[in-house]
């Protein structure tokens, strides 16, 4: 019956929390309410259920399954029981017939009690790597206060921590935190709650910020922002990380009567974020699109229950990720993960109890940070004596740096910076006081600066007022304070008290550091503030004020620069008085101040770019202003990142640029943005390029004598991190040398770029000093000869005493660290100080000082980064993520010299036998350290990356020196014992400290200890016969080794091991787990608390796989230095995260070492000593210890068939061989003749030849010396299939025409080449003393030689080895001015080895080209394989295209095109085949230029040459022949001259003109020319005009006869006779040379640049023809007119003049008359001559009406007004005159 009774039951059952209808009568009413308990009694089989019925007289009920239904919510039956199920014992009633409710809420009177779990992990994402964590566990009750008023109250607080293989271990108790913390936790908290939203939190005052932070965390799961209207909305929404945006979604289950939110919460898009930030003020953020460094988020899911008060929260689960990579995320991240999970586990009423605690407010949700929490140290430390702390680490500092400085010093210095700032300003001054050492004193200045603080800045002003420290350390110390310490109201209020220091004051040096450094404060402080307080920079403002009404130069400098640093918009109104247009002040500054105003805009700009553009472009276009302004006001324009319009508005302008050096830099500027690869350019590259492409056909081809602005960069979105370079040259006079010289290095990585360093030298009046002290200085430096150098510029006396003849300045960061300017008068108060000095007491003090032994040690300690930044995590703990890194230097110098004491000149000093012994002791350490981690000032936990470099190199060295002798002498001791030069380590650890068991504080390598050899290392196993895992993979494990092997998704192929192992159940289930741990190795099983819920969630237990990391790499290696007795090593190791995930990070996590040793070599005699000698001069041979031995040049060994790839080298010595040279030339052009109809099949039989022919010469290689018969039969037959070959393949493939050209050289002999070899002139030996007293080393021998202006250099590198006969030597020449060479040959008696290159300039396909030519006989192999290496991987990465042809074997040539200015074709044929490349666009524009005029005629002739070389760059010709003029810039005129006029073919247009060099047609000779040259200093006329005997030669009226010897005039000018012609020079007024022969003048001028005028121009490069009005003609005949000598009366040979004149009729304007007049004048005949020849000229009129009367100044002033009309006027050419009185 049961059986039949039981046909339609289905089993049922009931899990926690599900609702349902209790069927149980009782005596009132149904029972309406009621909690079950799941846990069932072993007897009742499953089917019983305990009911909690805490209203009723019965407390508990024990149900049958039957007794229970599902429920469903209906409200018209009353009379059924809604039954909570739950795991916990309990009641919750609800009266369903009242309305529910959705707000988020508490029950009124009741207190919900809770379970709480919060984990924080830190470490990377994936498995098999250590981590550390946090765990906290705790009870919650949550009481009713009152009116939406709830007492928050922790019990049963518990603290874990993790430290191992994620995720193997487990977590461990840290019993004692807990116990320490239990006080604090237990205290409770009232926080407001109103629909779902967290109010204010009032708490004890004495509850710690840290522990009140938690209860935030928890408090934050609460925050919930209920909308009745929508399921899905997002909006701002407060919370413990601040206003984030948060998405919500929510979901209603009406069944299960339950709601289920999402929300989740971008926590990089916030509001109000609350972060602490430090350290990047000066960096700029740049907006990262394709990857971000940091990210974090938060997902919360909750469940509540609706009731009738409100929906109560039954369920929240919270998981926040923060990641970080300072490279692409896609390449890998660190994660920190935060997960929440919060239960409720009971409601029950509510027992209030008298609280005895003051509760106070103590904000809000929102995060809050301690206030010293920058203050603390980074490390924990227990609370003790910090005074004696500081002392004990000042010790220590001491004791471990005395000779060298120890690899743990950055940390230990690092660790008393941090110490100081947890401390006060009296206790500064204790330890100050008590460290009676100078060294302690000395460590602590280090570190003051780098504390930063308020205490530490008072503590510097109080030394410096009491003189305590000297003013260069308290200079140094202020210097790195102001840009290191908090910048606030109170710190900048103190450094405002510092300027008032009398010593600061009194010293420029410390005054300009305290200021540009308070500018640098203000920009700090300011930085995130909208606008600036007035008073902050009122300071700055007053002394710019002040200084521009006394025309205090310095001071405004001072004050602009000052101002430049804080950048506030605020100050641009008193910076714009300054520049022209804007102000009446600008008229009295000099260039380089309104240069200074208009760069003080840069920092400005990153507040107000609209501003600054307004200005910048209004400076720009206002082409009054000098050049230099302008191009300045460009720069900053670009540096706002202006729109595409207004880019084009400045592009369009250029178009009609008149100064091409303007329009030079700004086209410059805008065609290297174009190219920018950085993303904080993107913005800029699109307008860039338009304007680019719109200026390139006019402005391309200008070359580096313009202004040019370079900026090469280099990103690497894979690291996300790149470097760029601006390089600034502003030339105003067209020459090599530019007038303002500016660079600056730009960092860009972890989403910000930051100007890192930036350098300027402006060189305004040094430079015409430094072009006018052209004269040679021989000897040693002479005061006097300085003196005289000085005195023979010209202008030097002429200059004012307040111009700064150069300038430069300093930035870090964009903020002016100094800036210097030297004076004329600096200049010569420095030179008088000298010569004022007795020479004899300053001599004697030198003397004396280099007789005693000198002691220096030099040291330094900075902190040289520190990046912190601070957020919170929803546990309420902080993440940190910094960066800090410090570098200690020291250098024990110990120097013992002996100078004879009868020295009495400088002179006799420099000439004397000077004998030092320095022993040096440089020493370097850095510390870095990088944190990931949770840190608060109990526990830390989370990740650090720390890395230590450490570098020392002692030197025990004797040097005597003698300069009259040119002779140096070095002795060094040999390496003596194993010496670390340099080491490097890199580490990362999981770590975990709590402050209450720092001695059980866990580091633990992030990559666990390798337990497998490399992948590399390890055999491949095949599969055996009962191993199979892949039966494995779809097994549940959690469930299954619970249950036994019921095994669930077994692939169908794997049913027969699963039918062995039912068979075998006995033997696996021994060996489950390992099989387990072999095929998943699933963690669950050791920690099965992992899956909890709240670690990890059950699906991501199974998935996680662990990888045990391979062994370390390890890399030893050594260079073997014999000959000298030393090793250097190199002991790399490194064990990383690579096995896992190829990419950056995870190469970077890990364990990095290196060394970099030297070591004694272990073979043979011991090596003592070290020797050096270094002879130059005539008595170099005299040092020679071997003799040079003659050597034959090897001969060309031509093997055709042989290529690069292919090359061999003989076994036997090359000095048995006997080599030959065939010529096959009549073959190959045979070959080439008949090659062109060869078919395809006769190339391949052709190719195979060759190959048959190569394999043959191998063979020979191998057996020995090949016959001469057999090797010249071989190059013919090569040399002719080589032909065909090439032939026949040159009619295919790209480019045939390129690809055939042929560029053509002479061929020089190598013989010609070494020639004769002269006596050496200088000599290097480089010994080794060894103990056996043999003889080891090198000798360098080296003689330069020139003949007819081409030098020649010989070096000869010799082993001084008895037995050793290796010797390489080296030859150079420049046969021709277009043409090097140079040869290297060694090995025995230089016969074994030889490769040669040679050089020359031409033209290919009309294009100046450049071909260098390589050929070799034998190299060793090593080069064959480097070559091919490297050339076919560079030419592959550049994308060079092949093309297979044969090409002459044993030489590779390079053919160098240059195509544009920036474009090259390159051309590399290699013996089989030829690679080219197309296109390939340069990074600077390069143009070829003629070389200088004295180079051309007197050649180079040695090294020594070189400064004057460099002097003649400056150098510039004009030439006037027949009928055409080419002048100083290159822009070529033609004009017919048709009077006898005297034309101004140049002049000195400076204010005091040196000469005037007129030109004419010569006395009837139409073709020939006359000259007269004018020279005021004294006053010389010479002229010079062609005869029928030659040149006719004058001076001052008189004739002068002329001689090849020369001629000298006034001690100022020579002539000399030079041919037909004739030569002047005069250098003392820059002629340097001028050639007149009746036909041609050539005048070459040095210089000059920018300081002529006149035909010839005005030598600037920019090809503008100027009139003497500085107006640019319209034509080349108004050129000509302009500079026209005109006749003063008729019996001049000039029977012409410019005059204004009248149009010759009225004009009608309007109804009425008007008499114009020309606005300029007109060439016209003089008075009582008439026109014999006139030409037609339009000519501009201005119009003035008929009544009115005019006169001649009125008339002249037209010039000046505008045009109104223009009219052709016949213009007098030539005239001709009858004058009546000779």
């Amino acid at each position: 019956m049961k059986a039949n009774a039981n046909k339609k039951t289905k089993a049922r059952s009931f899990v926690a929390e599900e609702e349902v209808l209790v069927l149980l009568p009782v005596a009132d009413e149904l029972l309406k309410q009621g909690l079950v308990d799941l846990t069932k009694s072993k007897r009742d089989c499953g089917v019983n259920y305990v009911v909690n019925t805490a209203d009723k007289r019965k407390g508990q009920r024990v149900c049958h399954i039957n007794m229970l239904k599902k429920y469903f919510d209906r409200e018209d039956k009353q009379e059924e029981v809604l039954v909570v199920v739950s795991k916990e014992k309990g009641l919750e009633i609800m009266d369903c017939g009242q309305k529910l409710k959705y707000e988020p809420s508490f029950s009124e009177g009741m207190m919900n009690v809770y379970t709480y779990e919060g984990v924080i992990l830190t470490g990377l994402p994936e498995s098999g790597l250590n981590r550390a964590g946090v765990r906290i566990n705790c009870g919650l009750n949550i009481i009713p206060m009152g009116q939406n008023t709830y007492l928050l109250k922790i019990t049963r607080p518990q603290i874990l921590e993790y430290n191992g293989i994620w995720p193997s271990h487990s977590f461990f108790s840290a019993h004692k935190l807990t116990q320490r913390l239990a006080p604090e936790l237990l205290k409770p908290v009232t926080f407001e709650y109103n629909k779902g939203q967290v109010g204010k939190i009032q708490a004890p005052a004495d509850l710690l910020e840290d522990i009140l932070n938690i209860h935030r965390g928890i408090l934050n799961i609460f925050q919930i922002t209920m909308k009745k209207s929508q399921n899905f909305y997002g909006l701002q929404e407060a919370g413990i990380e601040g206003v984030c945006l948060t998405n919500y979604i929510i979901q209603e289950n009406k069944k299960a009567h339950r709601i289920t939110i999402t929300k989740s919460k971008d926590l990089n898009n916030c509001q109000e974020k609350v972060m602490i930030f430090t350290g990047a003020a000066y960096a700029d953020p740049v907006c990262q699109q394709r990857s971000r460094n940091i990210r974090a988020s938060a997902t919360f899911t909750h469940v509540l229950k609706p009731t009738a008060t409100g929906a109560i929260l039954q369920e929240a689960r919270v998981r926040e990720v923060h990641q970080f990579t300072p490279f692409h995320e896609g390449e890998g991240t660190a994660i920190l993960e935060a997960r929440q999970h919060l239960t409720l586990v009971n409601i029950k009423a509510a027992v209030m109890r008298e609280l005895h605690v003051k509760f106070v407010d103590r904000g809000t949700l929102k995060y809050h940070f301690d206030e010293n929490v920058l203050r603390k140290p980074m490390k924990l430390m227990k609370a003790q004596s910090v005074e004696k702390v500081i002392l004990e680490t000042l010790k220590n500092l001491e004791l471990h740096n005395q000779e060298k400085v120890n690899s743990d010093t950055p940390a230990k210095f690092l660790q008393l910076v941090q110490l100081l700032r947890s401390t006060t300003e009296g206790t500064i001054a204790s330890v100050w006081q008590g460290s009676h050492s100078n060294q302690f004193r000395r460590w602590i200045l280090f570190a003051l600066p780098a504390v930063g603080t308020l205490d530490a800045l008072r503590f510097l002003k109080t030394a410096i007022q009491n003189m305590d420290i000297t003013m260069a350390d308290a200079t140094q110390a202020l210097g790195v304070v102001m840009h290191q310490i908090t910048a606030n109201l109170q710190s900048l209020s103190l450094v405002k008290e510092i300027l008032e220091i009398l010593p600061v004051e009194q010293f420029s040096i410390p005054r300009q550091v305290v200021h540009l450094g308070y500018g640098s404060m203000v920009f700090r402080y300011c930085v995130q503030q909208v606008t600036c307080p007035d008073n902050l920079l009122k300071p700055l403002h007053d002394l710019l004020t002040l200084a521009t009404a006394q025309g205090n130069e310095e001071d405004i400098a001072l004050s602009l620069k000052s101002i430049g640093n804080a950048g506030q918009p605020a100050s641009t109104k008193s910076v714009i008085k300054l520049l022209p247009g804007f102000g009446t002040a600008a008229a009295s500054l000099p260039l380089k101040l309104q240069v200074d105003a208009i760069m003080t805009l840069r920092n400005i700009a990153k507040k107000d770019p609209e501003k600054v553009q307004t200005i910048t472009i209004q400076v720009f276009m206002n082409r009054r202003n000098h050049p230099e302004l302008r191009m300045s006001a460009c720069a900053i324009f670009l540096c706002t990142k202006p729109p595409l319009n207004s880019l084009l508005v400045l592009a369009n302008s250029l178009l009609k640029e008149p100064s091409l050096q303007v329009a030079s830099f700004a086209y410059s500027q805008f065609r290297s943005l174009a190219r920018s690869s950085l993303p904080s350019h993107s913005s800029l590259l699109a307008g860039c390029n338009l304007a680019a492409k719109l200026l390139s056909p006019r402005f391309d081809r200008l070359g580096l004598k313009f202004s040019q602005v370079f900026h090469p960069d280099l990103f690497s979105y894979k690291l996300m991190s790149g470097l760029s370079a601006k390089a600034i040259l502003i030339n105003n006079v067209g020459g090599p040398i530019p007038t303002l010289a500016a660079a600056k290095v730009t960092g860009h990585t972890l989403g910000f770029s930051s100007n890192l360093a930036e350098v300027g030298l402006r060189m305004e009046g040094l430079q015409e000093v430094m072009m006018k002290g052209s004269a040679s200085v021989r000897g040693g430096p002479d005061v006097k000869q300085i003196q005289h150098i000085l005195n023979g510029c010209p202008d030097w006396k002429s200059l004012p005493e307040k111009v700064p003849l150069a300038s430069a300045y300093m930035k870090l960061f964009d903020q002016e660290i100094t800036f210097v300017e030297f004076r004329k008068d600096d200049i010569h108060k420095a030179i008088q100080v000298r010569l004022n000095c007795g020479k004899h007491s300053t001599l004697r003090k030198l003397v004396n000082r280099l007789q005693k032994p000198i002691e220096l040690q030099p040291a330094a300690a900075l902190l040289t980064a520190e990046l912190r930044r601070l957020v919170p995590t929803c546990m309420g703990l902080p993440m940190e993520l910094s960066f800090l890194s410090a570098a200690v230097a020291k250098a024990n110098l110990n120097v013992d010299a002996k100078v004879p004491s009868s020295i009495s000149s400088f002179s006799q000093l420099l000439n004397a036998d000077i004998q030092l012994k320095a022993q040096l002791n440089p020493s370097v350490a850095m510390y870095s350290k990088a944190i990931m981690e949770i840190n608060t000032p109990f526990i830390q936990s989370g990740l650090e990356f720390e890395a230590k470099i450490h570098s020392a190199f002692p030197v025990d060295v004797s040097a005597k020196i003698n300069v009259k002798e040119r002779n140096l002498k070095i002795d060094s001791a040999a390496a003596q014992e194993e010496n670390r030069i340099i080491s490097f380590k890199s580490e990362v650890f999981a770590i975990s400290r709590n402050i209450e068991n720092l001695s059980a504080a866990r580091l633990t390598p992030i990559v666990p200890e390798a337990k497998e050899p490399s992948i590399t290392n390890q055999k491949f196993k095949p599969s055996g016969r009962y191993v199979d895992t892949q039966p494995y993979l779809g097994l549940h494990f959690k469930s299954n080794l619970q249950r036994g092997f019921h095994f669930q998704q077994v692939p169908s192929k794997s049913n027969r091991v699963l039918g062995f192992l039912s068979r075998n159940l006995w033997y696996y289930n021994k060996n489950i787990r390992a099989i387990a741990s072999q095929t998943l190795v699933c963690p669950i099983l050791e920690n099965p608390d992992l899956c909890s819920g709240i670690v990890m969630d059950e699906f991501e237990c199974y998935d996680e796989v662990e990888r045990p990391p391979p062994r370390p790499s390890v890399t030893n290696t050594c260079l073997r230095v014999t000959t000298f007795g030393f090793d250097v090593c190199l002991d790399a190791k490194m064990a990383s995260a690579v096995f896992i995930r190829h990419g950056p990070l995870h190469r970077l996590m890990g364990v990095h070492t290196a060394k970099l040793l030297i070591r004694p070599a272990q073979s043979g005699a011991h090596t003592e000593r070290l020797l050096l000698e270094v002879q130059a001069g005539p008595k170099a041979g005299s040092k020679i210890i071997r003799s040079l031995e003659e050597e034959e040049p090897l001969p060309e060994r031509i093997h055709r068939q042989t290529v690069l790839f292919k090359e061999h080298r003989s076994q036997t010595g090359i000095q048995n061989q006997t080599w030959t040279k065939s010529s096959s030339s009549s073959s190959i052009s045979k070959s080439s003749s008949g090659s062109r109809t060869t078919s395809r099949s006769s190339l391949l039989s052709n190719d195979r030849l060759l190959k048959g022919h190569h394999n043959i010469d191998q063979k020979q290689d191998r057996q020995g010396r090949p016959s001469r018969k057999r090797s010249s039969g071989t190059n013919r037959r090569s040399s002719s299939s080589s032909s065909r070959y090439m032939s026949s393949g040159s009619t295919q493939g790209i480019n045939q025409g390129l690809m055939e050209i042929v560029f053509k050289s002479t061929q020089s002999s190598e013989r010609d080449l070494i020639g004769d070899i002269s006596a050496p002139s200088l000599i290097i030996l480089a010994q080794a003393k060894r103990t056996d007293g043999k003889l080891q080393g090198y000798q360098l021998t080296g003689s330069v030689q020139s003949s007819d202006g081409r030098p020649k250099m010989h070096l000869r590198i010799v082993d001084l080895k008895e037995d050793s006969r290796w010797k390489m030597c080296v030859d150079a020449a420049i046969p021709k001015a277009h043409k090097a060479m140079i040869m290297y040959r060694w090995g025995e008696n230089c016969q074994r080895y030889k490769i040669s290159y040679k050089a020359s300039m031409g033209h290919l396909q009309n294009h100046p080209s450049m071909k260098i030519k390589t050929q070799w006989s034998e190299i060793p192999e090593v080069m064959i394989v480097a070559g091919r290496m490297i050339g076919s991987g560079a030419a592959y990465l550049l994308g060079f295209s092949n093309k297979f042809k044969v090409n002459p074997s044993r030489q590779i040539t390079y053919l160098i095109t240059l195509t544009s200015p920036r474009t090259i074709d390159t051309i590399v044929k290699l013996p089989k085949f030829t690679i080219y490349y197309q296109g390939f666009e340069l990074p600077l524009p390069v143009h070829v230029q003629t070389m200088a005029p004295i180079i051309r005629t007197q050649g180079f002739k040695s090294f020594a040459e070189i400064p004057r070389l460099l002097l003649t760059m400056n150098q510039r010709e004009c030439i006037a022949e027949n009928e055409r003029v080419v002048t100083f810039d290159s822009n070529e005129l033609t004009y017919k001259r048709l009077n006898d006029c005297h034309y101004v073919l140049t002049k000195d247009c400076s204010p005091s003109p040196k000469f005037v060099l007129l030109m004419r047609r010569a006395d009837n000779q139409q073709r020939k020319k006359a000259i007269k040259l004018l020279i005021s200093v004294p006053n010389v006329v010479i002229e010079a005009y062609p005869t029928q005997d030659g040149i006719k030669f004058m001076v001052d009226n008189v004739e002068t006869s002329l001689s090849n010897q020369g001629k000298i005039i006034q001690n100022l000018v020579t002539i000399r006779q030079n041919g037909t012609g004739i030569s002047l020079e005069a250098p003392s007024i820059s002629i340097d040379q001028l050639y007149f022969d009746g036909y041609k003048v050539q005048v070459v001028l040095d210089q000059m640049m920018s300081k002529t005028c006149g035909i010839c121009g005005i030598n600037n490069g920019e090809q503008k023809m100027m009139m003497p009005n500085q107006e640019e003609a319209r034509d080349v005949e108004g050129l000509f007119e302009s500079w026209t000598y005109p006749g003063q009366s008729c019996t001049d040979d000039c029977k012409v003049r410019r005059n204004f004149v009248e149009l010759g009729k009225t004009a009608q304007f309007e109804g009425q008359e008007f008499k114009c007049y020309s606005a300029e004048p007109v060439q016209r005949c003089l008075e009582g001559c008439s026109p014999i020849e006139t030409l037609s000229r339009i000519v501009n009129f201005q119009c003035v009406p008929a009544n009115r009367p005019v006169d001649a100044a009125f008339i002249f002033s037209f010039r000046k007004k505008s045009v109104d009309m223009s009219h052709p006027v016949d213009l007098h050419a030539d005239c001709s005159c009858h004058c009546t009185d000779v």
